[in-house]
């Protein structure tokens, strides 16, 4: 390359191979990718690293990008334990750390209580855990919150992170309640990568007016998807590669049809066709697109690279 584009506002998932992390970061780096995200997932059925530490171990390699979890789920991790894992990633990064954050799916509890998780009042853990984080990343000397769950005064975390007031939070909610509670507390919205396109738009279009009502300003808060893209010379070959690849990845899910995911989520086809696809979300509101390969993470990043001057034009309305 003669020169590095400018950085978008799309940003890509890391893979979850080892060997590749270093080489995929630095490359979508070059690229003029925006962020590089991880997850943090419950599931056991295919190999996975933990979200966190793979953040920590990419900042050391990177210089621009933002790093994003999608999403911790709430409850999972003490907030205080959480706070200080967060703000040392941001300290490590030098201020580059986003934050998802979720109550995550029901069929993930039974296990998690197996483990002596508490996995009682979800919602209530989500608000509360976000409330001590700030909390204690503001007041890191002798912070203090007054809730249900948690109720402390006194105590202080290090580091705190480079942000201030701290980390933005993103929430991962689907439905209207949630949707609603994202505005209120949060930084911004992201939704999952497999919700279809439609439902997205009319969660978009729900929060959009939850913004007006509760006289959020826009400008604080960002609205982001996670979608699964496939670019390759025609949608046919792009189909024959997703259908196995989310047989991989969600066979026997017992929330997600693998076996319908292809058509009804994902993101795929030329260049052209996925950047017109994907202009559409950012048309509609959207402020970032997080772009997750399912197959040939080296390869479909360069193919995704094509898309970063495709949309440098991408505006929000």
């Amino acid at each position: 390359m003669s020169s590095t584009p400018p950085p978008s506002r799309l940003s890509v998932g890391a893979p979850n191979a080892p060997d590749m992390l270093v080489p995929f970061a630095r490359r979508a780096e070059e690229l003029g990718f925006g962020g590089i995200w991880t997850q943090d997932t419950l599931s056991a059925a295919n190999f996975s690293l933990d979200g966190l530490h793979v953040l920590s171990y990419l900042a050391a390699v990177t210089e621009r990008l933002r790093l994003g979890i999608g999403v911790l789920y709430s409850g999972r991790r003490n907030p205080a334990v959480q706070a200080r894992e967060l703000a040392t990633i941001d300290q490590l990064s030098g201020g580059r750390l986003t934050v998802g954050i979720g109550v995550g799916l029901a069929y993930h509890r039974e296990n998690l209580a197996a483990l002596g998780i508490r996995t009682d009042r979800p919602v209530q853990r989500l608000i509360e855990g976000i409330g001590v984080m700030r909390a204690l990343w503001s007041q890191s000397q002798a912070a203090s919150y007054d809730g249900e769950i948690y109720s402390f005064s006194g105590i202080g975390v290090q580091p705190a992170p480079v942000q201030r007031p701290g980390p933005p939070i993103w929430i991962g909610a689907r439905a209207e309640p949630a949707l609603r509670r994202a505005v209120r507390i949060a930084d911004g919205w992201t939704g999952a990568a497999p919700v279809a396109t439609d439902d997205f738009l009319q969660q978009l279009a729900f929060v959009q007016r939850e913004m007006d009502e509760q006289g959020r300003d826009p400008a604080g808060f960002t609205i982001s998807k996670s979608v699964y893209v496939a670019v390759e010379r025609d949608e046919e070959e792009a189909r024959r590669r997703l259908i196995p690849a989310f047989e991989r990845a969600f066979g026997g899910n017992p929330v997600y049809d693998a076996a319908s995911m292809t058509d009804r989520v994902a993101v795929f086809g030329p260049p052209d066709r996925c950047a017109e696809q994907l202009a559409k979300l950012f048309d509609a509101g959207a402020d970032e697109l997080i772009l997750y390969p399912l197959y040939d993470p080296a390869e479909q990043l360069e193919a995704f690279g094509e898309l970063v001057p495709a949309l440098a034009g991408a505006s929000r309305p």
